[in-house]
């Protein structure tokens, strides 16, 4: 029986090697991005099987990003993001669907700013921060829009 890997495993020995979890999310963003462009790409070349794979995984990856939001910590930013990855979700379901890659692309491209920003601030950060990055909120709130 086929077992479905686990879209994070591939990422865990990296991104536990790597100490500033900063960098961890960007490389999460990374992959969320690369799998949506994957799907995408599969959709294009009419790959069903690929592209369950592909958007399974991108999938995983947001879903693990909305679950590990601080609430407490974040304040509004925590609440943007998890409105992005909420329509981030729907947008993959839908362009999964409806076999939509241009959609797929445009879910792609909604964490491009998001994921920029914590890499801006990953290069900046030399110690682990306990607080959100400071010019997440604008990116984050010129993705949901």
């Amino acid at each position: 029986m086929y077992k479905r890997p686990n879209a994070l495993a591939s990422y865990g020995k990296i991104a536990n090697a790597e100490t500033n979890p900063l960098k961890q999310i960007v490389m999460l963003y990374d992959g969320a991005i690369k799998f949506l462009n994957l799907t995408a790409a599969d959709i294009d070349n009419g790959d069903l099987i690929a592209k369950a794979e592909h958007s399974n995984r991108a999938f995983d990856i947001i879903h693990y990003l909305q679950s590990i939001l601080d609430y407490k910590r974040g304040g509004e930013s925590a609440v943007i993001l998890d409105n992005l990855y909420t329509r981030i979700s729907t947008l993959v379901l839908r362009a999964s669907a409806e076999l939509d890659a241009k959609l797929m692309r445009r879910a792609a491209e909604l964490l491009i700013p998001v994921r920029d920003a914590w890499e801006t601030n990953a290069r900046k950060a030399s110690a682990p921060l306990a607080i959100m990055p400071p010019s997440f909120e604008n990116a984050a709130a010129v993705a949901v829009k």
